[in-house]
């Protein structure tokens, strides 16, 4: 696999010790709570018992204030945070800061499985299959607080802002960005399936 962003984990980002040390704590049992989730096998009742843990996590919003995760200031629509990953790459937990109206093309995640749970803000995901080379539309749901999507290794999902509030998710992955393999996106007006090129897309800011 391409190793990407490989000088990405720079900026480390202050708040209070106390608050940060407990999020680390309350980050670190969740982890392992996910991990005995998926000790059998990632499928779709033990990826959602997963996210039934990831949600209880965003549930403590006081661990996640907007100091800590601000919203970018430069044009951007998101500034994206890693907050754990293990020494292999896996279980990368990532705080995305984004603003109204980012909007991703459907993609997938290289292989890697995948949790989206809401500190706070709303946006909707389109989940899609393959069909002819393209993908089409076979559902989609709200990601609030209270609720969220998983998704499997071969999961493709789209991502819209759509409310007028900006937005502090969790992403969890079974590998962080760096680890995952080649991702694809798709033009749904074209039908052209495309390499997603994720070291154009973003820097990652490490928050450990």
């Amino acid at each position: 696999m391409d190793t990407l962003f490989p000088d990405s984990y720079k900026h480390r980002i202050g708040g209070g010790m106390e608050r940060q040390n407990a999020r680390r704590k309350a980050v670190a049992a969740t982890i392992a709570e996910i991990k005995q989730h998926l000790a059998g096998g990632v499928a779709v009742p033990s990826i959602e018992r997963a996210k039934q843990s990831l949600m209880r996590l965003a549930a403590q919003a006081h661990l996640f204030p907007r100091e800590d995760f601000p919203l970018p200031e430069d044009g951007a629509m998101e500034r994206t945070f890693l907050i754990h990953e293990d020494e292999n790459g896996a279980n990368a937990l990532y705080v995305n800061s984004g603003l109204p109206g980012q909007a991703t093309r459907p993609h997938n995640h290289g292989g890697s499985w995948a949790i989206v749970v809401a500190v706070e803000g709303e946006e909707l995901h389109r989940l899609y299959v393959p069909e002819g080379g393209t993908v089409r539309q076979a559902g989609e749901l709200t990601v609030a607080p209270g609720a969220g999507v998983s998704l499997l290794p071969d999961g493709i999902h789209s991502i819209h802002a759509v409310s007028d509030r900006p937005l502090l998710h969790l992403h969890l992955y079974g590998m962080g960005f760096p680890h995952q393999g080649e991702r694809m996106e798709y033009d749904l007006e074209t039908g052209a399936a495309l390499r997603f090129k994720l070291e154009d897309a973003f820097e990652i800011e490490d928050a450990r």
